[in-house]
Order: structure tokens, then C-alpha cells, then sequence
């Protein structure tokens, strides 16, 4: 999760947000908040399915959904650190590439461990190859489908930020 996640930032989103009726007030849990994914994903799964947690304490309905609802902040708050990082770093991409893509995407998905810069080219593997050499990849050609090939090269960012850059163009006629 992210870096940036501290129990203050935890604690004044928890200030700010309006917490759900009938749960137990966050401030008489006797838990701290989860900061890691795991504990987060785990604290969210035991509310959700309270007939699976057998070799815990009991914990009465209304702790384990306040817990959950809090773990559910936290997580927004690590996706959000997530995505600024990842923006971050798509800026920094592109103010130092020799080459501009024509399509930047950010994407984090719940269940992953960060974000995910992705940079298209449209039909210019000399620009990934370009792009490549500049921040120190490899590139690498495969076919994609019967009728094009991706030419792609995939890395990280100096803060952990994972990268891919492609494109797709024709590919060379077969002939019999």
C-alpha cells in the first residue's frame, strides 16, 4: 500500500468521512486500522462472510462492519496515493521521452499491488524502440494475432511505478 499512509492521514479521513449507521462508533474500536493490503482485503472478507471466520474471536455485527467500513477508507486512501504516484510518474515519462505516445493510461486495480503506466504508439515500433533505449529496456516482438504483431517493452519507474509501452502494426505477409 502506499508510502504516504499514515495513521494522521488515516485518522483525519476517518474525521472527515460520515460513517454508516449502525456500526460501532470507529472511535471505540479497540483495533488500529489495517494499513497493508492484505489486512485490508482481510478485514473487509470477515465482515462480508462472518460464517467463515470460525478460528477468530467473535466479534459482535457491528464492530466488524465499523472495522471494515474504516478498512475500506484506508484502501481509498492507498488507491488514491496510488494513482497520484503513478500520475506522478506518466509526467515525469513524459517531460524526458524523445517520443511522444499517442495514448497514456494509468490504471490500478483493486487487488494489485500498484498502478500501471501503459504508453500506445499508433504503428511506430521505431518509437518504442527510441523509447525504450532511452529509459533502458528491452524490446521485445510477438505476434498478436493473425494479422499483427505488438512490439513492446516493459519496465519501472525509479519510484517502483511499474511501465509497458506498445504498438501494434501489420504483419508481414505469409507467403505460400
Amino acid at each position: 500500500m502506499s508510502a504516504h499512509l499514515t495513521q494522521h492521514r488515516i485518522a483525519a479521513a476517518l474525521a472527515a468521512a460520515i460513517q454508516p449507521e449502525g456500526e460501532r462508533p470507529w472511535t471505540l474500536l479497540l483495533t488500529k486500522p489495517p494499513r497493508t493490503h492484505v489486512d485490508v482485503r482481510s478485514v473487509i472478507y470477515r465482515a462480508e462472510h462472518p460464517e467463515d471466520v470460525y478460528f477468530l474471536p467473535e466479534t459482535d455485527e457491528p464492530t466488524r462492519q465499523a472495522e471494515a467500513s474504516r478498512a475500506r477508507i484506508v484502501q481509498d486512501l492507498a488507491r488514491r496515493d496510488g494513482y497520484l504516484a503513478a500520475l506522478s510518474a506518466a509526467e515525469h515519462i513524459l517531460s524526458r521521452t524523445p517520443v511522444l505516445p499517442v495514448r497514456v493510461d494509468v490504471s490500478l486495480a483493486e487487488w494489485d499491488n500498484g498502478p500501471h503506466i501503459t504508453l500506445t504508439f499508433h504503428q511506430d515500433p521505431a518509437a518504442v524502440r527510441r523509447f525504450a533505449a532511452h529509459v533502458g529496456t528491452e524490446v521485445t516482438e510477438r505476434p498478436h494475432s493473425e494479422k499483427s504483431v505488438r512490439t513492446e517493452t516493459f519496465g519501472a519507474t525509479e519510484s517502483g511505478i511499474s511501465f509497458e509501452a506498445y504498438t501494434l502494426t501489420d504483419a508481414p505477409a505469409v507467403t505460400e
